[in-house]
């Protein structure tokens, strides 16, 4: 017994010997060595003045040069994708696929053959207009809880164009409520539109996008034309039908108001040219999304749009719109288009 007590004994000890001899062995490189080998060797205690010094040091900048360079990155990869999926929604359908639903919400829908013509230098059809129209109204009224930028739809000025080719008796026949329920009644609608701040009305004439907006407050009905020159007699037969009608509507939006004291004022607004003969229904577009009457760029109500900007526009309303979180068949077009999963 007292033999194993001493080989134990010693066994301890040498096993002491060799962890000093280590230590001394790993300390000695370190003072010969660089300062990162004295500090590995210093943190075999955490108590160690290694430590201390690199707590008490202060973080590394980041360069900003490499992080911009990262997020340039991911914005490339993202309107990659973007591209790809407006690319995907834009070209030209089959005949099998031209009914295919590509956006659906909000009680309306656009098919393929829809979307194909917000490709560039496409002339926008009449359903965009109104899906864009209706989007935009009632993510206003989910945001503001009212609606204070009322659009009809293209077919309300169907209407004002189809009473123009009637008989003179009849296309000058006093609108009554039955004509135009579907268009202002708050049990339609769900709000007063005479409440309204700005009632926009997008117009196809001879194959031309304009838009008209009526002011109630101020009574002035304000033409924005994209390409307006010199009048045709066609377009200011146009105008004159518009004004009246809009004048009978306020008759009937106001049960105070009368024939007599509804005058509207008719004002061709100042709004920048297009630069081509496509365009002409993305102006619209954007009239309806945030024209408001005040002069905010130099002496416009509108700013003056690069080809690229319009381009641009194309891309990101018809590429919000298949994003959309209440678009019924986004998952399907995501998918489709090799985009699902892919876009934040």
């Amino acid at each position: 017994m007292r033999k194993l007590r001493m080989e134990r004994k010693n066994k301890r000890k040498k096993v002491r010997m060799e962890r000093r001899n280590k230590r001394k062995k790993v300390l000695g490189t370190a003072t010969a060595g660089s300062s990162l080998e004295a500090a590995m060797s210093e943190a075999i205690d955490p108590s160690s003045s290694a430590i201390r010094a690199i707590e008490k040091k202060p973080p590394l900048p980041l360069d900003s040069s490499s992080t911009q360079q990262v997020k340039k990155d991911v914005n490339k990869i993202s309107q990659s994708m973007l591209i790809k999926l407006y690319n995907f929604c834009t070209r030209r359908p089959k005949a099998n696929e031209e009914l295919s639903v590509v956006v659906s919400m909000f009680g309306v829908h656009l098919n393929r053959t829809d979307t194909y013509t917000m490709k560039p230098k496409g002339c926008v059809s009449n359903m965009v207009i109104l899906a864009a129209g209706k989007i935009m109204m009632e993510e206003e009224k989910e945001t503001n809880g009212t609606v204070t930028r009322h659009i009809f739809s293209p077919q309300f000025m169907n209407k004002v164009k189809c009473d123009l080719n009637l008989s003179n008796e009849d296309s000058h026949k006093t609108w009554c409520i039955d004509d135009v329920s579907v268009f202002i009644l708050p049990s339609k609608l769900g709000y007063e539109i005479y409440q309204c701040k700005l009632i926009f009305a997008p117009t196809l004439f001879e194959e031309h996008w304009s838009c008209y907006v009526l002011q109630p407050k101020d009574k002035t009905l304000y033409v924005l034309d994209s390409m307006r020159d010199t009048l045709s007699t066609s377009k200011k037969n146009l105008d004159d039908a518009t004004k009246r009608r809009f004048e009978e509507l306020l008759v009937l939006m106001n049960p105070g108001s009368t024939k007599e004291n509804v005058s509207i004022t008719l004002v061709y607004a100042d709004v920048p040219r297009q630069k081509n003969i496509h365009d002409c229904g993305i102006y619209v577009l954007k009239y309806m999304e945030i024209w408001d009457g005040s002069v905010k760029w130099q002496d416009k109500t509108m700013p003056d749009y690069e080809y690229k900007e319009i381009v641009q526009f194309r891309q990101s309303l018809l590429c919000g719109w298949v994003q959309h979180p209440k678009n019924e068949v986004r998952e399907a077009i995501l998918e489709a288009a090799g985009m699902w999963g892919k876009l934040s």
